[in-house]
């Protein structure tokens, strides 16, 4: 029995809205006023800071879950001689109705059908885990496609995540020091 259309349209959505979620590389811009003096331009953004540190974490955490993802469908696509771009390309023929079109082999759909729900589990997983992760760090799924789509498209946004990521790195450096330096402090008074 093949798997019905919606599942495996289900299935393709959260392929794609998880893939969707992957940020672009930022590209370094800096913006300066046209003034005489050249000095550079107060830019303000509508995101307060952390709320924009939160979204990279978030973005980080979510990458490397997707990665995780694709792996472990990988895994599960090739248990039964299927490569995952395989599974793929059965899965866009199925959902338009061209799966017997005899661009696969019988071994083919019936591998794809017995393996279309375990893909889908951990689809949904993968889904729930992101769910979560966007929870923690404050977000709905529209607050941080919101944020997404800004940031892909405003590099003046990259560059301010890029500067505030480099403060956080700094005050980190910075504590781990003074901790050190208490601990060496607490030692040599023992």
């Amino acid at each position: 029995m093949l798997l019905n259309n919606r599942k495996i349209g289900a299935v393709l959505t959260s392929m794609l809205f998880a893939f969707a979620l992957v940020i672009a590389q930022p590209v370094n811009v800096f913006a300066y006023d046209d003034n005489p003096e050249n000095e550079e331009e107060e830019i303000s953004f509508r995101f307060e800071e952390q709320v924009l540190l939160n979204f990279f974490d978030a973005n980080q955490e979510i990458s490397q879950l997707q990665r995780q993802t694709q792996e472990r469908m990988a895994e599960t696509v090739e248990q039964l001689d299927l490569t995952l771009e395989r599974f793929n390309q059965i899965a866009r023929a199925n959902q338009i109705g061209a799966l017997q079109g005899g661009a696969f082999s019988d071994d083919e759909i019936q591998a794809f059908n017995q393996l279309g729900p375990q893909v889908s589990q951990i689809q949904r997983e993968q889904q729930m885990m992101i769910s979560t992760i966007l929870e923690e760090k404050g977000f709905s799924t529209t607050s941080y496609q919101e944020i997404l789509n800004e940031y892909r498209s405003d590099q003046d946004l990259q560059a301010h995540v890029r500067e505030l990521l480099r403060e956080r790195r700094r005050q980190e450096i910075l504590e781990e020091r003074r901790r050190e330096a208490e601990e060496k402090a607490q030692q040599e008074q023992n």
